[in-house]
């Protein structure tokens, strides 16, 4: 399958329900099928065997957890399915990975459902499954950083988990992260008194709000009640995952970032993460 159908087959994922997503996976060959579609497992091996040949054809194997093994036209040996992919290093069955992806992405991801639909025995799974996906979140940023700012308006998002509120480390993290010449708004608070005035290129146009006389100011209509409300909603999130270990907060904070730049199309976008973290040869 070429590149532009693979993406094409991705997108149209995130729009089907529930029982289209069982039926597209609704057996073990049907899995492999969809995952070689989508760039999980490749179509071949590219690498030789044992005794140098390079002859991989997929055939069924009763004896394989998998059902199907690769096998070498010439010698034939055997590798499996998983070989060198996303899956190779999960003793989940490849439908559990398929659909702890779907529903994750989807957020159809209670625990109660996850460990009765993926027949998960314990907790445990479907917590250190969660960490992956919100840890693979925090590589595209890694790759792919947040730069605030600039000529366009974007309603792009970024935030930063810190020890500390004061200037020696937010004025930092601003200089790293927003472009010079941007327009920031903010309130009083004292750490914030170094922005217009940063050394050589780093220098802000801060417009203030003081919120004990107002919360807009009369005059520069300057708030912050957008950055406010953000904040809200990422504590709402919180809220409803019924509260979590103070440890994971950076990686909760991480994934409401993600949805919000892919939120439309999350499953598209996760399975697309995979792909360039465990690149199929």
């Amino acid at each position: 399958m070429t590149q532009d159908k693979n993406i094409a087959l991705l997108t149209s994922l995130d729009n089907i329900d529930f029982r289209e997503w069982c039926e597209l996976i609704c057996s073990t060959k049907k899995c492999i099928d969809f995952c070689q579609n989508v760039g999980l497992i490749g179509f071949t091996l590219n690498e030789p065997c044992a005794q140098g040949h390079n002859h991989w054809k997929s055939g069924s194997c009763g004896r394989a957890s998998d059902e199907f093994v690769w096998r070498c036209g010439k010698d034939k040996s055997t590798r499996t399915i998983r070989h060198g992919t996303f899956f190779s290093n999960s003793k989940l069955a490849i439908r559990q990975v398929l659909d702890l992806t779907y529903f994750w992405a989807e957020q159809i991801d209670s625990h109660a459902f996850l460990r009765r639909h993926c027949k998960f025995a314990s907790e445990s799974t479907v917590v250190d499954w969660k960490n992956f996906a919100r840890d693979c979140c925090g590589e595209h940023f890694l790759r792919y950083p947040v730069v605030i700012g600039g000529p366009w308006h974007t309603l792009e998002i970024d935030e930063i988990l810190v020890d500390q509120r004061g200037t020696a480390t937010l004025l930092p993290i601003i200089h790293q992260y927003v472009r010079a010449g941007t327009t920031i708004y903010s309130d009083q608070w004292a750490a914030y008194n170094g922005i217009a005035n940063g050394p050589g290129p780093h220098r802000y146009n801060n417009q203030i709000v003081n919120h004990s006389v107002n919360f807009v100011d009369p005059t520069t209509s300057t708030h912050t009640q957008n950055i406010e409300n953000l904040w809200m909603c990422m504590k709402r999130e919180k809220k409803n995952q019924m509260g979590q270990h103070a440890t994971l907060l950076g990686t909760h904070l991480t994934e409401y970032m993600w949805r919000q730049r892919f939120g439309d199309r999350p499953f598209e976008n996760l399975v697309l993460a995979f792909q360039e973290k465990y690149v199929v040869q």
